[in-house]
């Protein structure tokens, strides 16, 4: 995922799919929730990532929330 950064975490990824529906459906901003955990331990966590190119803007986006 070269020139895609993370601009999220969480444990379970539902907030992370809101945030991903928020950013792309009212602002036009691609992203992606990945999914790191490791299932056998419930290790890791849900990373949600942005295009360098939105990023600054997807922050403030999300942190204004």
């Amino acid at each position: 995922m070269e020139d895609w950064k993370i601009i999220g975490q969480s444990r379970t990824g539902i907030d992370l799919e809101v945030q991903k529906g928020l950013l792309e459906e009212i602002y036009q901003i691609p992203a992606v929730v990945v999914n790191k955990k490791f299932s056998a331990y419930d290790l890791g966590s849900w990373e949600l990532y942005v295009h360098k190119d939105n990023f600054e803007q997807a922050d403030l986006i999300l942190n204004k929330q």
